[in-house]
């Protein structure tokens, strides 16, 4: 089973404020990376390919060299498998970065229906919002800084889920909030993803 990166990019006003959104799921289906970027006045077709970016560098960073990307715009399914042409130029160009970044990776793509999109929908829902997506997870009301990406590492035991805010270095986890360090940040320490 291979990796999968989805994502999704909105826009209220077409164009207007743009956000996108993407979250990486392991060959066990686990979400381990969801991020968020404001990306100001875009069109959404804009914020849909800024988006599969957006996904796109979280896998290069990992050095994965197989992904399934998964999105629910099928326009920039079909544009990037190459089935449609490209007729806008902004989109053009969005699509040459794209192509860039996946040069040497092996990537499928898959047109999925919004409602199995909904964790990439909700960060560029949040990015639109100007919140942090782990804004929900922990009390602080952060803003993203332009071009930023904020990413959540999730540690399941039987016990219950907690969120590592990798940028802020903080967990959900109960040690955490009375120690301030806890076993989930020496693990992600331990893996190189956080100082």
């Amino acid at each position: 089973m291979v990796w999968k990166a989805h994502f999704d990019g909105g826009s209220r006003g077409n164009p207007g404020v743009a956000g996108a959104g993407a979250a990486l799921y392991d060959d066990g289906g686990r979400l381990v990376w969801k991020g968020a970027e404001p990306l100001g006045e875009r069109t959404n077709n804009e914020a849909e390919y800024m988006a599969a970016i957006l996904a796109l560098k979280e896998v290069l960073r990992r050095g994965l060299s197989e992904i399934e990307l998964c999105g629910d715009s099928k326009l920039v399914i079909n544009q990037l498998s190459g089935a449609w042409k490209i007729k806008e130029p902004r989109l053009g160009v969005l699509a040459e970065e794209f192509n860039a970044l996946a040069k040497g990776l092996s990537v499928r793509f898959r047109w999925v229906p919004r409602k199995d999109n909904s964790e990439a929908d909700r960060m560029a829902n949040l990015a639109m919002d100007g919140l942090a997506p782990s804004d929900d997870l922990f009390s602080g009301k952060d803003e993203i800084p332009r071009q930023a990406v904020v990413e959540i590492v999730v540690f399941s035991d039987g016990d219950g889920r907690y969120f590592v805010d990798l940028p802020r270095l903080r967990c959900s986890c109960e040690e955490f909030a009375s120690r301030g360090d806890c076993v989930h940040l020496k693990i992600c320490r331990d893996a190189g993803f956080a100082p």
